[in-house]
């Protein structure tokens, strides 16, 4: 059982790094070739609107096809496009192929989110319902990886490798995830055939229906929006407002990887009782955290402090990053019924992945006209009268619980 899981994370962490720095590296490319920031961010908002738009058709395959199947296709599609790109037009690469990289990364990111959502909801197929919250902490951890150093080695490939060769090297990635997959132990009958009356809109109506399960999509997307306070204020505040330098933000960086992996770890070693109530903990410490990121430069000018308060609040975002995704994860897989699993999880990994580039947008006009500590601040509060009032929507047998 412990290899399953292992095995799981690596596919993940190899599948979405592979994804995640190609669209990097293709961003880089065209903003080199083009020197248009509209061009570069285009690229960066395909996979949040693309899986929007297919989040129906998603969530019948899923809900209705057998999951080993639907991973393996996912993957085998990426990588027939990715060597058709590779053998037809790599080498001639340039602003008039710019339409071949949207319809490859269309493509790509429509299969990558096929399979996340596909894997989220194998688990009960993969391991016992004891273990599904290790599985959901080890896979997320994975997966945060992937996301954090996807930039970070599209941007090193980027300076040192030609496009043909990286291209390469992906298409090696990405048959060593399917070689992987094919050995992953799934029950090609386990899965309940969906009927005209498990639709997408019957899901809809599923969640309508479960007020902490409509609470957690919210939670999904405004978590979203708020983290690009982080993400996007960050090095604003570290190189602009503070004026530290580049290697205190990279080092700030890189501690959030460090903490997500240590969260999983200690996911995959210590049982949450309740996750909805850890799902709402750690809601409300994101929002001081967020808050609180608002204070270094107000409170101190020693350069050393503030690189320590900076330093443990990451820490804390990415340790709330990774228990917060693990008990939800593990609590729609507990309450929601396996023929709509594919369906919810379609929907958040949706409107999540909307809110990002959204977020992006939005800090990014923020932090141009307001002092960081004045946007960090307000938007913590925002994002705790939020959390308290999706509380109280949901009713007295959430808050109970907390």
């Amino acid at each position: 059982m412990f290899n399953t899981i292992i095995k799981t994370s690596l596919i993940s962490l190899v599948f979405n790094l592979s994804i995640t720095s190609l669209n990097f590296f293709f961003g880089l490319y065209f903003l080199q070739i083009t020197r248009s920031a509209f061009i570069f961010g285009t690229l960066t908002i395909i996979g949040p609107l693309v899986s929007l738009l297919l989040t129906p058709i998603m969530t019948r395959i899923v809900d209705t096809v057998a999951h080993k199947k639907i991973l393996l296709t996912a993957q085998i599609v990426s990588l027939v496009f990715l060597l058709a790109y590779w053998v037809v037009v790599s080498d001639h690469l340039d602003a008039g192929t710019l339409a071949y990289v949207y319809i490859l990364m269309m493509i790509i990111r429509v299969s990558e989110e096929l399979f996340i959502v596909t894997l989220k909801a194998s688990t009960t197929q993969l391991v016992e319902k004891h273990k599904y919250q290790r599985l959901n902490a080890s896979v997320q951890s994975a997966t945060s990886v992937a996301n954090i150093l996807g930039p970070i080695v599209g941007g090193l490939a980027f300076s040192l490798l030609t496009l043909p060769f990286f291209v390469f090297l992906i298409i090696i990635l990405v048959g060593v995830s399917i070689l992987s997959t094919s050995t992953l132990k799934l029950d090609p009958l386990h899965r309940i055939a969906a009927t005209g009356k498990n639709s997408f809109g019957m899901v809809i109506k599923f969640i309508k229906g479960r007020p902490e399960i409509l609470s957690l999509v919210i939670i999904a997307m405004f978590i979203n929006l708020f983290a690009s306070a982080i993400t996007i204020g960050l090095p604003v505040l570290v190189i602009n407002q503070l004026s530290l330098s580049k290697l205190v933000y990279s080092f700030l960086e890189s501690l959030t990887s460090v903490a997500m992996v240590v969260g999983g770890i200690i996911l995959t070693i210590h049982t949450i009782k309740d996750n909805l109530k850890i799902m709402y903990q750690s809601m409300l410490c994101f929002t001081i955290i967020i808050i609180l990121f608002g204070f270094p430069e107000l409170i101190t000018h020693s350069d050393l402090i503030i690189i320590g308060l900076l330093g443990g609040l990451v820490v804390a975002f990415g340790l709330i990053v990774v228990f917060a995704n693990t008990a939800m994860t593990t609590y729609l897989q507990m309450e929601v019924p396996e023929n709509k699993q594919g369906g919810v999880y379609s929907i958040i990994n949706a409107v999540s992945q909307l809110f990002v580039p959204l977020g992006g947008l939005c800090y990014g006009l923020l932090f141009d006209h307001f002092e960081s500590y004045q946007v960090f601040i307000s938007s913590g509060f925002l994002a705790l009268v939020i959390i308290i009032g999706l509380l109280l929507l949901t009713k007295k047998r959430i808050i109970k619980r907390i």
